[in-house]
C-alpha cells in the first residue's frame, strides 16, 4: 500500500511538473536577456530559428527581444548550453522575406556583413521587418548627424 502510495504521489509530481513548464513556456521572459548600457526592448515575442544542419532545417523554438540595438534570439530550452543569437543593427545589410517549408509565409532572413544569414519565423512577419529596417534607417540619420 505504501509503494502504491508512493508511486502515485511521483506521479502526480512528475504531472504537476509538466503543467509549470507548459504554462512557464507560453509567458514572455524578457528578463532573461541581457541589456546592454542604455539598450531596451521595443518588441518580446515568441519566435523560431531555423537552422540548417546537415542541408536539413530545424526549428529552434524561443523568444525574441526586438531592442534599440540589437535583434536577440533566446532558445527555451538552456539546460544543455541553448541556443542565443545576438545581431548588432550595425551589422545587418538585409532583411528579406522567406517561407518556412517552402510553404508557410510567415519568415525573414537576416544577412549580415560577414556573410552569414539567419532564418527566423514569426506571425505576422511584418510588423517586425519594418521594425528591423525602421530601426537601421534611425541609426544611420543618427551617424550621419553625428559627423
Amino acid at each position: 500500500m505504501l509503494i502504491s502510495f508512493l508511486g502515485q504521489a511521483i506521479g502526480f509530481l512528475i504531472f504537476i511538473g509538466v503543467i509549470v513548464l507548459i504554462v512557464k513556456s507560453t509567458k514572455l521572459h524578457p528578463e532573461q536577456f541581457e541589456l546592454m548600457d542604455g539598450e531596451e526592448i521595443i518588441k518580446n515575442v515568441k519566435g523560431d530559428y531555423w537552422q540548417k544542419t546537415l542541408g536539413q532545417e530545424t526549428q529552434n523554438s524561443g523568444e525574441f527581444a526586438f531592442t534599440n540595438k540589437r535583434v536577440m534570439f533566446r532558445s527555451m530550452f538552456q539546460w544543455f548550453g541553448g541556443l542565443n543569437i545576438t545581431i548588432s543593427y550595425n551589422e545587418i545589410v538585409s532583411v528579406e522575406k522567406a517561407n518556412v517549408k517552402g510553404i508557410m509565409p510567415v519568415a525573414f532572413i537576416i544577412n549580415i556583413v560577414n556573410g552569414e544569414s539567419y532564418k527566423f519565423a514569426i506571425m505576422k512577419r511584418d510588423i517586425y521587418i519594418d521594425l528591423i529596417n525602421s530601426i537601421i534607417q534611425k541609426t544611420k540619420e543618427e551617424n550621419a548627424q553625428a559627423q
